[in-house]
């Protein structure tokens, strides 16, 4: 192996993506632009709810209830109909998401020591937001009742739930470490694009007249996109942390490192993959198949891995990332908890580069 043909390729490269501002914005850029985009895209926390009031009592009690209710601004308080027949026309028309009624003589129930009851009213065509609302809602007058005697729940055992790491159980603080893992498979497909368009552009033909060698080629065109790709993460987690103020509990020491162990392993998947395909548009569409769409859907990122899909799931190197994204954000896990996934995606890198190295060939398709 000779450094100083590898250094040639390492400089060239290096001039070739900070020349082509292209290729520039798509290893360093475009990876935060679209950690922000589906962040937005995939947040399901509750939006502030617009909810009215069916109030047939106009006690102080329902008065009460009513302003525990919309104390916050999770729900919106759009005033009060006259009858139900409104609430259903608020509903089916979109001006509201949800109606409380309040039945005729609550109040005087309740000081009775009489049980009583409040029916909740919820839109149920956006059915995640629809179950979110129905258990807040539920919740808050829950809560409330705790106050009135006759509103204690008859079960012998009361079951209290705490949330870990994520107290107010807000699914952006999920999702935005989460998606990291997706926005760096950007970094992947810009190199199989820029090897693919080599070979397209007849480039790669002035390679076979020199006496650069696989063991040279490959890190020479591997290391400069890991380098902009750390560059790229770096911007992606501030992204993170102070716009979308996603706490993090650990050590950005160690997300570096991981992320590095993370883009070695999916830029010498791209890389194979690039010493078989000719053009771009093939690559182009290989890097979504095999690696991104795969990525959404079987890495635990929306939904948990189904363990028929394990073997699958796990082959992906988004699978090991996403729980060392979240474990080291919002858990504060250092390299005792993560370090099999982390040796997981030091494989696939290893053996992703040595089988390129071993398969690369310097010669031209006819």
């Amino acid at each position: 192996m000779s450094f100083r043909r590898l250094w040639a390729i390492l400089y060239k490269e290096f001039r070739h993506i900070l020349r082509d501002h292209r290729l520039l914005f798509l290893v360093t850029v475009s990876p935060a632009i679209m950690l922000t985009a589906f962040a937005y895209v995939f947040s399901f926390d509750l939006n502030p709810a617009r909810f009215a009031i069916y109030d047939q009592d106009r006690s102080p009690q329902s008065r009460d209830l009513v302003a525990a209710l919309s104390h916050d601004r999770n729900f919106i308080l759009m005033g009060e109909v006259d009858r139900y027949d409104d609430l259903q026309r608020g509903l089916a028309a979109g001006r509201l998401k949800a109606g409380v009624v309040i039945p005729p003589g609550f109040g005087r129930d309740l000081q009775a020591g009489h049980r009583t009851m409040v029916q909740v009213l919820v839109d149920g065509s956006d059915a995640i937001n629809a179950s979110t609302e129905m258990a807040q809602l539920s919740n808050r007058i829950r809560a409330w009742g705790e106050t009135y005697e006759t509103f204690q729940m008859d079960e012998p055992v009361v079951l209290r739930s705490i949330v870990l790491y994520n107290p107010d159980v807000k699914s952006r603080y999920s999702m935005v470490p989460g998606l990291l893992a997706i926005a760096m498979i950007l970094p992947s497909m810009a190199v199989a694009l820029a090897l693919s368009r080599e070979k397209e552009l007849g480039s790669f033909e002035s390679l076979v007249a020199t006496p650069v060698r696989a063991v040279e080629y490959i890190p020479g065109k591997l290391i400069p996109y890991i380098v902009f790709g750390l560059l790229s993460a770096g911007l992606a987690t501030l992204v993170a942390v102070f716009w979308f103020r996603v706490p993090m509990r650990g050590s950005y020491l160690t997300l570096g490192l991981m992320t590095f162990l993370y883009l070695w392993a999916t830029l010498g998947a791209s890389i194979l993959l690039s010493n078989f395909i000719t053009n771009q548009s093939t690559a182009l569409r290989a890097v979504l198949l095999l690696f991104l769409v795969p990525s959404f859907f079987l890495s635990g990122l929306l939904v948990p891995i189904d363990p028929q899909a394990k073997f699958v799931a796990y082959t992906l190197p988004a699978t090991h990332y996403i729980v060392i994204s979240r474990g080291i954000f919002l858990k504060g896990l250092g390299w005792q908890s993560l370090g099999l996934h982390a040796f997981v995606l030091l494989a696939m890198g290893l053996i992703a580069t040595a089988l390129t190295i071993l398969t690369f060939r310097k010669r031209v398709s006819a």
